[in-house]
């Protein structure tokens, strides 16, 4: 077994982006790759895990390769972290930074005022819209396990197809947003999450069920880490979550609408 120290430099920590490249580096080896940050070890090719982690800038990891080419995987994974995890350290800010220290909203005297995480940098006018999660009927009915699992498999199949096209609608104008499809995608596709689901599949849930309180106690978790920024990462996983149960529930026209 192979094992080393790494620092992430990356400004706003290991989020979603610099996240994805760690796990896609670690995706192209057979060994079995582990990451520690405080108390937490984790599956280093799922993202979602390693997101809930929680790593700030400046934060270490410890990485752990067991396998045939465990050396070989250490290597890549420490030039990978120490190049950036393909973000720039010097000059990737988030959103909310222009060089100076942001200042601290003042608390709102007006109930309908909502302060909101930046995620993009720059200024847009216009009117906004309040999303509001709509209610999805859960089939719980057990077809057998394996029918279950060919239904699950057939939603993200879809899900899949749905976000390829989103994204590849969106990167003719904005391409380095339209990235977070690709996070989406990597979701959908997470190891650590295929098996909480097909678990409780096994015993006796429908794929419906088994996915929506998968995804939820994963987006739980993850609602709970103390930055902000990742914390906020919840909301994708609750997103493509509920885009796959409008697909199992046969809604998946339905989505929320412009009043």
């Amino acid at each position: 077994m192979k094992a080393c120290d790494l620092v992430i430099q990356n400004v706003t920590g290991l989020h979603a982006r610099p996240a994805r490249e760690f796990v896609n580096v670690a995706k192209q080896f057979k060994a079995k790759i582990q990451v520690q940050h405080g108390e937490k070890k984790v599956n280093a090719k799922s993202l979602i895990s390693i997101l809930a982690l929680g790593v700030r800038s400046g934060g270490m990891i410890r990485v752990e390769a067991d396998g045939v080419d465990e050396t070989e995987a250490m290597v890549a994974l420490e030039t990978a972290v120490s190049s950036g995890l393909g973000e720039n350290h010097h000059h990737q800010q988030p959103a909310t930074s222009n060089g100076k220290t942001a200042p601290v909203p003042a608390t709102p005297v007006d109930s309908n005022i909502i302060t909101g995480l930046p995620a993009a940098p720059g200024i847009a006018i216009g009117p906004i819209f309040q999303l509001t999660r709509q209610t999805i009927t859960v089939r719980q009915s057990f077809a057998g396990v394996e029918a279950e699992k060919a239904t699950l498999a057939a939603a993200l199949t879809t899900a899949q197809e749905q976000l390829a096209a989103l994204r590849d609608q969106m990167a003719t104008q904005a391409a380095e947003e339209a990235a977070i499809f690709d996070v989406h995608r990597d979701i959908l596709d997470d190891p650590d999450l295929e098996e909480l689901v097909h678990g409780l599949i096994e015993n006796g849930q429908s794929a419906a069920q088994a996915w929506q309180s998968s995804v939820e106690a994963r987006a739980n978790i993850m609602a709970g880490l103390d930055d902000p920024l990742l914390a906020a990462r919840a909301a994708d996983l609750r997103d493509v979550g509920e885009r796959v149960l409008r697909i199992l529930a046969g809604d998946e026209a339905t989505g929320a609408s412009l009043p």
